[in-house]
């Protein structure tokens, strides 16, 4: 399954939600959790199963919720957002941690202690180097935390490209009890920049955001 997705109701996403579970189905996917920044985007699995999830922006970095029923607010201190999650009988990831961009703050720059019904992104789609996804599945390892993996896809040639495996399910609630016990195993490479960085591109120049194109 892939844990972390964006369809184009991220503010930076650019699949529809639709094809998206099309070509998920049809890359041998059984689960996709849809995690729209800041928002709970709810759809209908099409020979896939869809978790409802959210990519939370915290004061401090950035926390998934997975089985979601509401929007979890952002802008909450992280310890809070957790809580949100935990009311709806959510389940958290921190995902991409240690990542060195600024616009995706690493959680993990700012605890030396974790809670530990959280379990740990070691493997991104978007990770630029071995060593993020190295020193994450260190940090987990030392301290016992299930790890997993998501594409972190808000294109469709990303999707798909990191998964988690798991043992064979056969409802969401059986999977949910799968990813609590925390019985996953993360897999896959990161994605090719340059195959992110055209069709962004050609997003730009499509709604006139480039220089020259009519856009600031």
């Amino acid at each position: 399954m892939d844990l972390h997705v964006h369809t184009w109701y991220s503010p930076d996403g650019m699949m529809e939600p639709r094809r998206l579970l099309k070509k998920a189905a049809r890359l041998g996917l059984h689960a996709v959790a849809i995690t729209d920044h800041n928002r709970l985007t709810k759809i209908r699995g099409e020979g896939v199963l869809v978790i409802n999830g959210e990519e939370v922006e915290t004061t401090a970095g950035e926390i998934i919720g997975l089985f979601l029923t509401e929007e979890v607010p952002p802008g909450l201190g992280p310890l809070e957002a957790m809580d949100r999650i935990r009311e709806q009988g959510g389940l958290i990831i921190i995902p991409h941690p240690f990542d060195k961009f600024r616009w995706r703050t690493a959680l993990l720059l700012h605890f030396r202690e974790l809670p530990d019904d959280v379990l740990i992104e070691t493997k991104n789609g978007r990770y630029v180097t071995p060593a993020f996804e190295q020193r994450a599945f260190k940090f987990a390892e030392e301290r016992g935390l299930p790890t997993v993996g998501g594409s972190d896809a808000h294109t469709f040639p990303e999707l798909g490209h990191v998964w988690t495996e798991v043992p064979e399910f056969g409802d969401e609630e059986e999977l949910y009890k799968i990813l609590k016990r925390g019985e996953t195993l993360p897999a896959g490479q990161p994605f090719p920049w340059m195959h992110i960085t055209v069709p962004a591109l050609k997003a730009l120049h499509l709604f006139g955001l480039l220089p020259g194109q009519g856009g600031p």
